[in-house]
């Protein structure tokens, strides 16, 4: 009986440490550094998107990928995928490439919308979860800021 209740603390030790360092990682910090139109065809848009991801931590995190969700002056304007790994040094950060697609008819809807004051910066919320070597659950992130977007080509 006494190696399992020695056996039983053990993994309890184990675990308790472990949420302890995962309840003292802090999110990554993710915030839009640029925007591009990449390709304009028939029935979509391609844009470039450049992440900025600070790592507020006082250890490097690997980032496997992120998954987010963008909107443009309090309306969706597409979702996001990485599947590029990137290290975040300590107290540091790197930069991310990203694309999303959009329809056509929807974007010229919402840039209709958006485009009322040329000129005016745009407000944008980005939200979303981080997956980071090691960690076991996604991180979450969720930042505001402003933005330009480019001019349309014609």
């Amino acid at each position: 009986m006494k190696p399992l209740l020695s056996a039983w603390l053990l993994v309890t030790a184990l675990f308790l440490s472990g949420c302890q360092t995962l309840g003292s990682l802090e999110s990554p910090e993710v915030s839009v550094a640029g925007i591009n139109l990449n390709k304009v065809t028939l029935f979509e848009q391609e844009w470039g998107l450049t992440l900025r991801a600070r790592n507020p931590n006082d250890r490097d995190l690997t980032l496997k990928s992120l998954d987010y969700e963008i909107y443009v002056n309090g309306e969706k304007f597409g979702r996001g995928l990485t599947a590029e790994s990137v290290t975040l040094p300590a107290m540091g950060d790197a930069t991310v490439t990203t694309t999303i697609t959009t329809s056509l008819l929807e974007s010229l809807q919402k840039l209709q919308k958006i485009q009322q004051e040329p000129g005016t910066p745009l407000t944008y919320r980005l939200v979303g979860k981080a997956r980071v070597a090691g960690v076991p659950i996604p991180l979450s992130f969720d930042k505001e800021g402003e933005m330009a977007l480019p001019a349309m080509p014609r």
